[in-house]
């Protein structure tokens, strides 16, 4: 009996797991969509949507410009690559969702 009840919970638990993974892999879908939209875009129109950034790296390139927030406790960092005439060349995301 013992065994019945630990194979229902295996299973139970590896298709929850599944779930969150869809789930996430959804929501990044859908946050690459909305980022790629800047592509092309002047920094300030990306200034204007996240506000001032919480960091700036300068490179031989142009600049990269570092957004940070915080939500259920895990910090969301979003990068923007500008090119050196203020043009949103390249992004990249992590934990937001």
């Amino acid at each position: 009996m013992r065994t019945l009840y630990l194979i229902f919970f295996l299973i139970f638990l590896v298709s929850s797991c599944k779930t969150i993974d869809r789930k996430i892999d959804n929501l990044s879908m859908e946050e690459e969509k909305n980022l790629s939209k800047f592509l092309g875009s002047s920094q300030t129109d990306l200034i204007d949507e996240f506000g001032k950034p919480n960091d700036v790296i300068h490179n031989n390139d142009g600049k990269v410009l570092v957004f940070t927030t915080q939500k259920y406790k895990i910090t969301c960092v979003r990068k923007f690559t500008i090119d050196n005439k203020g043009i949103i060349s390249g992004f990249n995301s992590r934990n937001c969702f």
